[in-house]
């Protein structure tokens, strides 16, 4: 509701005679500025306290690759969640992630029917938690039921999510209404959609965390340049992680990174004897210095990481060679299994 005063609705068009003084001839006149009278259409819309002055709700595309996508009911809003690799099934994640999304807000499946994609649901209020949807206050209780509606898109490996409020209830001061306009469903229903995307987006990036933490394959092999490197069996963004983890832990201190650019510099130093004995490995024979690992995307979700000196030279095909056989290990132990190796 607008914070001002609404005194202007008591306003009136004074219809007053254009007087003219005795001994004065009348101007000329023409209809020019004549303000037409209003339609009766036209009163219909919302005036004073009831004028809605919140901004509109927008869809957000927060999970990576999601497009929003143009709907022919305003009513109800639409986004495209694409898969993010060909083993992806993005159809089988939207609907696991729509229903864990209910319940963690313990809101009940009241329809599925996944033949059809429809799914609709049981009552969410604002007791919930559910952020955007209401403020908690005792003088105002809101409840909504929704339509979730999915639609695969094999060709474009993707599914199309679209949401629709069914049924709607607000108590006000102990006044309860049920009527929504247009307006308010879709601003409710564009928020429903924002909800899932935020909880959508954080399932992903706690399934790249798991891999993260999961041991990874690496193996020798050629980069894309066909220089010696190391090749990861996991996307960029999981060997980005790991690697900031694992660098430390063999004595090279990170100075500086670029995760758009794909490269992380360092400064090495040698570790001593009793280090490289409790590790239960052999020494980098890498001379203390300045360097870059260079991480590069690969077919197949593989990524290589290349080894620089200063000079922006790549570092010898012996020491990468001699190098791997401690960090394909150090790859290849999950992060609680590095944990526990620390602890000892």
């Amino acid at each position: 509701m607008a914070n001002r005063g609404f005194e202007y609705e008591e306003s009136r068009l004074e219809g007053r005679a254009f007087l003219v003084p005795a001994g004065l001839s009348a101007p000329a006149f023409n209809s020019n500025f004549d303000i037409p009278a209003l339609p009766e259409s036209s009163r219909e819309g919302a005036i004073g306290a009831k004028v809605d002055v919140r901004p509109p709700a927008q869809l957000l595309t927060v999970v990576p690759g999601s497009q929003v996508v143009a709907s022919a009911n305003p009513g109800e809003p639409t986004l495209a969640f694409y898969a993010l690799s060909t083993s992806q099934s993005v159809e089988r994640d939207t609907w696991a992630f729509l229903m864990n999304f209910l319940a963690q807000h313990k809101v009940t499946t009241e329809k599925l029917d996944q033949q059809s994609g429809v799914l609709q649901t049981g009552w969410f209020d604002n007791t919930s938690a559910l952020d955007g949807w209401a403020e908690e206050d005792d003088d105002f209780k809101i409840r909504q039921r929704y339509q979730f509606t999915l639609r695969n898109d094999t060709q474009r490996h993707a599914v199309n999510m679209s949401v629709r409020v069914l049924d709607h209830e607000e108590t006000i001061d102990g006044e309860t209404s049920t009527t929504l306009t247009p307006a308010d469903a879709q601003r409710y229903a564009t928020r429903a959609l924002n909800q899932f995307s935020l909880y959508y987006d954080k399932q992903l990036k706690a399934r790249e965390q798991h891999k993260t933490n999961d041991g990874m394959g690496m193996e020798l092999g050629l980069d894309n340049n066909d220089l010696s490197a190391w090749i990861v069996d996991a996307s960029f963004e999981q060997v980005w992680r790991r690697l900031n983890q694992v660098l430390p832990g063999y004595g090279f201190t990170i100075k500086d990174t670029q995760q758009s650019l794909g490269w992380i510099d360092v400064e090495y130093d040698e570790p001593g004897a009793e280090f490289w004995k409790a590790k239960g490995a052999e020494p980098f024979k890498l001379e203390e210095d300045k360097y870059r690992f260079q991480l590069g995307e690969m077919a197949g979700g593989k990524t290589s990481i290349t080894l620089f000196d200063k000079d922006k030279k790549p570092v010898a095909s012996g020491v990468i060679s001699q190098m791997y056989i401690s960090l394909s290990g150090a790859f290849a132990k999950g992060q609680a299994d590095q944990a526990a190796a620390k602890a000892e």
